[in-house]
Protein backbone atom coordinates (compact mmCIF):
# COMPACT_ATOMS: atom_id res chain seq x y z
CA UNK A 1 0.00 0.00 0.00
CA UNK A 2 2.80 2.54 0.73
CA UNK A 3 4.74 1.91 -2.19
CA UNK A 4 1.49 2.57 -4.34
CA UNK A 5 0.63 5.84 -3.09
CA UNK A 6 4.46 6.80 -3.33
CA UNK A 7 3.74 5.72 -6.97
CA UNK A 8 0.73 7.66 -7.34
CA UNK A 9 2.25 11.19 -4.85
CA UNK A 10 5.03 10.83 -7.78
CA UNK A 11 2.92 10.39 -11.04
CA UNK A 12 0.54 13.27 -9.78
CA UNK A 13 3.87 15.51 -9.37
CA UNK A 14 4.37 16.15 -13.41
CA UNK A 15 6.92 19.21 -12.62
CA UNK A 16 9.31 16.63 -10.57
CA UNK A 17 11.82 15.81 -12.86
CA UNK A 18 12.56 12.34 -10.85
CA UNK A 19 8.48 11.98 -10.24
CA UNK A 20 8.66 8.72 -13.41
CA UNK A 21 11.71 6.94 -12.12
CA UNK A 22 10.23 7.34 -8.42
CA UNK A 23 7.31 5.94 -9.82
CA UNK A 24 8.77 2.77 -11.62
CA UNK A 25 10.99 2.15 -8.28
CA UNK A 26 7.76 2.42 -5.90
CA UNK A 27 5.70 0.05 -8.47
CA UNK A 28 8.68 -2.64 -8.02
CA UNK A 29 9.56 -2.11 -4.68
CA UNK A 30 5.37 -2.90 -4.36
CA UNK A 31 5.60 -6.26 -6.56
CA UNK A 32 8.92 -7.46 -4.93
CA UNK A 33 6.88 -7.25 -1.24
CA UNK A 34 3.69 -8.91 -2.08
CA UNK A 35 5.71 -11.86 -3.38
CA UNK A 36 7.86 -11.66 -0.49
CA UNK A 37 4.38 -11.55 1.58
CA UNK A 38 3.14 -14.48 -0.28
CA UNK A 39 6.11 -16.69 0.13
CA UNK A 40 6.36 -15.29 4.15
CA UNK A 41 2.83 -16.92 4.35
CA UNK A 42 3.65 -20.19 2.57
CA UNK A 43 7.44 -20.34 4.61
CA UNK A 44 4.99 -19.85 7.99
CA UNK A 45 2.59 -22.59 6.91
CA UNK A 46 5.34 -25.18 5.73
CA UNK A 47 7.24 -24.32 9.29
CA UNK A 48 4.30 -25.30 10.85
CA UNK A 49 3.86 -28.93 8.79
CA UNK A 50 7.39 -29.35 9.68
CA UNK A 51 7.10 -28.70 13.71
CA UNK A 52 4.24 -31.01 13.57
CA UNK A 53 5.86 -33.89 11.81
CA UNK A 54 8.46 -33.55 13.99
CA UNK A 55 6.43 -33.93 16.83
CA UNK A 56 5.25 -37.43 15.51
CA UNK A 57 8.67 -39.10 14.21
CA UNK A 58 11.59 -37.27 16.85
CA UNK A 59 13.91 -34.80 15.68
CA UNK A 60 11.69 -32.05 16.80
CA UNK A 61 13.90 -29.37 18.47
CA UNK A 62 15.97 -29.23 15.27
CA UNK A 63 12.83 -29.39 12.82
CA UNK A 64 11.78 -26.15 15.32
CA UNK A 65 14.91 -24.72 14.84
CA UNK A 66 15.31 -24.88 10.97
CA UNK A 67 12.07 -23.79 10.33
CA UNK A 68 12.32 -21.03 12.40
CA UNK A 69 15.53 -20.06 10.75
CA UNK A 70 14.19 -20.24 7.44
CA UNK A 71 11.11 -18.32 8.36
CA UNK A 72 13.39 -15.21 9.64
CA UNK A 73 14.89 -14.89 6.00
CA UNK A 74 11.75 -13.52 4.66
CA UNK A 75 10.70 -10.85 7.16
CA UNK A 76 14.01 -9.96 6.75
CA UNK A 77 13.44 -9.16 3.06
CA UNK A 78 10.82 -7.46 3.71
CA UNK A 79 12.07 -4.96 6.61
CA UNK A 80 14.70 -4.46 3.78
CA UNK A 81 12.11 -3.54 1.40
CA UNK A 82 9.79 -1.38 3.90
CA UNK A 83 13.37 0.41 4.62
CA UNK A 84 13.56 1.12 0.80
CA UNK A 85 9.55 1.90 0.82
CA UNK A 86 10.49 4.64 3.39
CA UNK A 87 13.32 6.26 1.64
CA UNK A 88 11.44 6.24 -1.24
CA UNK A 89 8.56 7.99 0.71
CA UNK A 90 10.79 10.51 2.19
CA UNK A 91 12.34 11.46 -1.22
CA UNK A 92 8.90 11.89 -2.14
CA UNK A 93 7.54 14.20 0.74
CA UNK A 94 10.48 16.17 -0.29
CA UNK A 95 10.10 16.89 -3.98
CA UNK A 96 6.13 15.99 -4.89
CA UNK A 97 3.82 18.23 -5.52
CA UNK A 98 2.06 19.27 -2.08
CA UNK A 99 -1.48 16.81 -2.09
CA UNK A 100 1.40 13.97 -3.24
CA UNK A 101 3.70 14.83 -0.55
CA UNK A 102 0.90 14.35 2.09
CA UNK A 103 0.38 10.96 0.61
CA UNK A 104 4.53 10.29 0.63
CA UNK A 105 4.18 11.28 4.04
CA UNK A 106 1.69 8.81 4.97
CA UNK A 107 3.54 6.13 2.82
CA UNK A 108 6.98 6.69 5.19
CA UNK A 109 5.19 6.53 8.16
CA UNK A 110 3.10 3.04 6.74
CA UNK A 111 6.75 1.45 5.52
CA UNK A 112 8.29 2.45 8.88
CA UNK A 113 5.25 0.14 10.91
CA UNK A 114 5.71 -2.53 8.17
CA UNK A 115 9.91 -2.26 9.12
CA UNK A 116 8.88 -2.57 12.47
CA UNK A 117 6.73 -4.97 12.41
CA UNK A 118 9.35 -7.43 10.17
CA UNK A 119 11.59 -6.62 12.38
CA UNK A 120 9.54 -7.81 15.19
CA UNK A 121 9.27 -11.23 13.51
CA UNK A 122 12.96 -11.70 12.68
CA UNK A 123 13.44 -11.19 16.92
CA UNK A 124 10.41 -13.89 17.35
CA UNK A 125 11.50 -16.44 14.96
CA UNK A 126 15.03 -15.86 16.23
CA UNK A 127 14.21 -15.89 19.93
CA UNK A 128 16.40 -19.20 20.24
CA UNK A 129 19.60 -18.45 18.84
CA UNK A 130 20.72 -15.11 20.93
CA UNK A 131 22.71 -12.71 19.25
CA UNK A 132 22.05 -13.93 15.84
CA UNK A 133 23.30 -10.87 13.57
CA UNK A 134 19.92 -10.92 11.43
CA UNK A 135 18.00 -9.64 14.78
CA UNK A 136 20.45 -6.96 14.80
CA UNK A 137 20.31 -6.16 10.74
CA UNK A 138 16.63 -5.99 11.51
CA UNK A 139 16.13 -3.73 14.05
CA UNK A 140 18.52 -1.36 12.26
CA UNK A 141 16.30 -1.53 9.65
CA UNK A 142 13.41 -0.39 11.39
CA UNK A 143 15.25 2.39 12.86
CA UNK A 144 16.78 3.80 9.70
CA UNK A 145 12.66 3.25 8.58
CA UNK A 146 11.88 5.42 11.61
CA UNK A 147 14.67 8.03 10.87
CA UNK A 148 13.29 8.39 6.99
CA UNK A 149 9.51 8.47 8.04
CA UNK A 150 10.60 11.57 10.41
CA UNK A 151 12.07 13.33 7.80
CA UNK A 152 8.95 12.88 5.24
CA UNK A 153 6.48 14.24 8.18
CA UNK A 154 9.14 17.33 8.54
CA UNK A 155 9.45 17.53 5.41
CA UNK A 156 5.11 17.92 4.01
CA UNK A 157 4.79 19.68 7.46
CA UNK A 158 7.12 22.38 5.98
CA UNK A 159 5.38 22.58 2.23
Amino acid sequence: MAAGLIASAARRSPEWAEGRGVAAQAQALRSRVEKLAEANEEAYLEALALIESAAEDGGRDEAIGKALDTAAELPLSIAECAYDVALLGCEAAQHADPYGAEDACAAAVLAEAAARAAAGLVATNLVSMPGDERVVHAQRLAEAATTAAKRAVAASASR
